[in-house]
């Protein structure tokens, strides 16, 4: 009676060299996943005057930095709807009316028992 699994053992068996299959297996090594940790620390906060000076006296991106408090008002949109009027500024004179949908009635479909 020829099994698979006789079969596989047999063929597995014939494959491995003699000096493995007789060597000691070599315990794996253990290396600890806390080996080197370190415990956090809270790092020395600097101080906001000096952090806003050093920011003030770089050039590149807070350059612009250097041009707060001037006067914004040609940016500003012109007229802009008063906003007391949600729909001011909409022309809706193109819009078709829809006629009234007809009243249904209340009683519709319902059996009355008399």
């Amino acid at each position: 009676m020829n099994s698979p699994r006789l079969i596989w053992a047999l063929l597995l068996a014939a494959a491995t060299p003699p000096a493995l299959a007789q060597a000691p297996a070599a315990s794996p090594a253990y290396d600890s996943a806390f080996a080197g940790y370190r415990a956090y620390r809270e790092p020395q906060a600097a101080s906001w005057k000096d952090t806003n000076e050093q920011l003030l006296k770089r050039s590149g991106q807070m350059g612009q930095m250097g041009h707060m408090n001037h006067d914004m008002g040609a940016a500003k949109k012109p007229d802009a709807p008063k906003l007391d009027d949600p729909h001011a500024g909409h022309d809706m004179s193109g819009m078709k009316k829809s006629a009234q949908p007809a009243k249904a009635d209340p009683h519709q479909n319902h059996q009355h028992k008399e």
